[in-house]
């Protein structure tokens, strides 16, 4: 490890307020570091359009890594479902279908995950039940 790299590390810590209980994990943390340093080297001496760096992943291992993304394996039995042949239409207006609810005020509320959501299901419980609602997006 250079002497650069050691600083690196040690500001890696610092930054990102790590601390190892033995020295066993230091060591091992420092192991990731510098494949992690060596990577970014490399890659940015390559002449990508891009370049990368050091962020609070940069002492993890792959694995958690993978966990922070949330990723869980799909061992669910497939569902038997039956082949549905008719054709659909061409096209589909679901505002003259009574499927849409009239435009709403967001205003400043940054939300907009919450509106898409909310007329989403609208149209899907209107589909379903044949009854239009509006639900809220609180």
């Amino acid at each position: 490890m250079t002497l650069d790299a050691e600083e690196e590390f040690m500001s890696h810590i610092s930054e990102q307020g790590l601390s190892y209980a033995t020295i066993e994990e230091y060591n091992f943390r420092k192991n990731i570091f510098n494949e992690t340093h060596a990577f970014i080297q490399e890659h940015n001496a390559s002449g990508a359009t891009w370049t990368v760096g050091h962020n609070f992943m940069s002492t993890m291992t792959q694995g958690e890594k993978k966990r922070m993304t949330g990723y869980k394996a799909n061992n669910f039995p497939v569902a038997e479902f039956e082949e549905y042949s008719a054709p659909n239409a061409a096209s589909v207006n679901w505002v003259t279908s009574g499927a849409v609810t009239p435009v709403k005020n967001q205003a400043s509320c940054g939300s907009c995950w919450a509106f898409s959501s909310t007329g989403a299901l609208e149209g899907a419980h209107q589909i379903a039940s044949k009854k239009l609602l509006s639900f809220s997006e609180q």
